[in-house]
């Protein structure tokens, strides 16, 4: 019997190489799903080989060491699906550069903070959201709503933005849909930017990091403290399918 020949166009996969974005999800199955097995084995492995009190140690040690190796690996696998999940109900890919500096006032309105404006456009003077934190102090925010890492050079000029009125006294940040390369970020980090990358904006949707005084946790503990809710209420539904 003749092979039936694809001739569909294969679908294209998003730009980038942040774990949060969106596309397949690997299987669950593998190391997670048999990775108590392990010091299980090895146990009784010990146990065979030898009956001595330094053999019941180094199993028990390996135990140990097996366990909280394959508890790191669970949580962070848990942690990157549940920001892929974030992402994928904010629509982040299908916003367009207006609706993702709305996002980010959402966000900010959310993390308590006050006049909170969006500037982008005309006259932004390179600073695309402003607002005031609860203990006062005013935050100058740059929106790059990118397929592809920031560079080095976005992040001086929004340097030059923040030295300048009437953002003199900002604190500045730089939100990005994607990456910075690893010039920019050290760039960033020499000049006291506050950097929200892909990966920081999906802890951001899930209440797992905030701008401003306030305490943050890990993704996937703030999720079972119903950190769901908190995305699903900026769940952005009127982007294109």
């Amino acid at each position: 019997m003749a092979r039936r020949r694809h001739t569909g166009r294969p679908t294209r996969r998003p730009t980038g190489s942040s774990p949060a974005r969106g596309g397949r999800r690997r299987g669950t199955g593998g190391i997670s799903a048999f990775w108590p097995v392990v010091p299980i084995a090895v146990l009784l492995a010990v146990f065979i080989a030898a009956r001595s009190t330094w053999a019941v140690l180094l199993g028990a040690v390996v135990v140990l060491a097996v366990l909280a190796a394959g508890a790191v690996l669970m949580i962070r696998r848990q942690g990157r699906a549940y920001r892929r999940e974030a992402l994928l109900r904010a629509g982040l890919d299908r916003l367009d550069h207006r609706r993702f500096e709305e996002l980010a006032a959402e966000l900010l309105r959310r993390d308590g903070f006050r006049r909170v404006r969006v500037l982008g456009g005309a006259g932004d003077r390179g600073v695309d959201v402003v607002g005031s934190a609860r203990d006062g102090r005013p935050y100058a925010i740059q929106c790059k709503h990118y397929s592809r890492p920031v560079g080095p050079g976005h992040v001086r000029d929004f340097v030059g933005a923040l030295c300048a009125e009437p953002y003199r006294g900002h604190q500045g940040v730089l939100l990005t849909s994607h990456t910075l390369s690893e010039q920019a970020a050290r760039t960033a980090r020499e000049q006291d930017v506050i950097v929200v990358d892909r990966d920081r904006l999906a802890d951001w949707l899930l209440g797992a990091y905030h701008l401003g005084p306030g305490t943050s946790g890990p993704a996937w503990l703030i999720r079972l403290r119903g950190g769901r809710r908190q995305g699903a209420a900026l769940d952005h539904r009127d982007g294109p399918a």
